[in-house]
């Protein structure tokens, strides 16, 4: 039976081949239209001999126009098509003929066999570089983007985005250990504009280590001795009742500000049921009493 199955496949494989082939040979373009040679010379000498035949050359121009084929096939796949539109990348290999990242309406794209090698092997490095209109990744063509703080892409000019042009990566705009093609090079990232973001966001007030000099228990209640933009306060409670019916924190503001709990756990620990919320402050003014079970305040 597995015999069977690979006879068909490959009946099927040779059938396609030849279709294709009979196909592209009623192409004006065709190679094969090109060639005048008839007849085969047969030369014997001996016991050597030399066969020169037509047909061999005839089945080389046929599998020269399947190759510029399915090379035009696969560059559509890769999202890079060939045109005499003017509106994409000029090949410098071919005159008025054009690479676009979008696919052309019907008609517009270039016969593979009018092309020479040097424009499919010059269209196949196009495949790789970065398209900048917006139109290459399915959007309108000129939508403009934005990138809002948070570092999200936006196509709204919404409050704190900034305008952005579309660009190629590098390996510090990739996330560590990621990978990607870029302009037909292979990049391995490095985070780096993360950590930069990271580490800027980390300055600003209210944010970050360098802007949170000061650490502070809660338990007995603590009283603001200036104005807070922003800080956080960490809060645990534990019992030993073992059925995890232990109380969840508490934590209060008095005298003005906002707050909000921001994240909550509860596990297990050596017997103890234990219970932590993190909370974020903002605009407490000095004077303000803050106070929590058993916590501490960072700002």
């Amino acid at each position: 039976m597995k015999k069977k199955i690979v006879s068909i496949i490959i009946t099927l494989a040779l059938t396609v081949n030849v279709c294709m082939v009979a196909a592209a040979a009623e192409n004006p373009a065709a190679t094969r239209n090109g060639l005048q040679s008839e007849g085969a010379i047969h030369y014997a000498d001996g016991e050597g001999g030399v066969i020169l035949d037509a047909e061999d050359l005839y089945m080389l121009a046929d599998q020269l126009d399947l190759f510029k084929v399915r090379v035009s096939k696969q560059l559509g796949i890769m999202q890079t098509y060939l045109t005499r539109s003017d509106t994409g990348i000029p090949l410098t290999s071919a005159d008025n003929v054009y690479a676009v990242h979008k696919k052309p309406n019907a008609g517009e794209e270039i016969d593979p066999l009018t092309l020479d090698f040097a424009s499919i092997l010059e269209a196949v490095a196009v495949s790789q570089s970065i398209p900048q209109d917006a139109a290459a990744y399915g959007l309108p063509s000129g939508t403009k983007l934005y990138k809002t703080p948070e570092g999200r892409l936006v196509k709204e000019a919404v409050e704190g985005a900034e305008p952005i042009n579309i660009q190629a990566a590098s390996a510090d705009n990739l996330s560590a250990g990621t990978a990607a093609w870029v302009n037909g090079r292979l990049l391995l990232g490095t985070g780096a504009d993360t950590a930069d973001s990271f580490d800027s966001a980390s300055k600003k007030p209210g944010i970050g280590s360098s802007a949170i000099p000061k650490k502070v228990g809660v338990s007995k209640g603590y009283t603001l001795t200036e104005d807070l933009a922003s800080a956080y306060a960490y809060v645990v409670s534990t019992c030993n009742d073992g059925n995890h019916a232990g109380s969840d924190p508490v934590f209060e503001v008095k005298g003005g500000g906002h707050y909000e709990k921001i994240f909550s756990a509860k596990y297990t620990d050596r017997g103890y049921n234990v219970r932590t919320a993190l909370y974020y402050i903002s605009d407490a003014p000095q004077g303000s009493v803050v106070k929590g079970s058993n916590g501490i305040l960072f700002y």
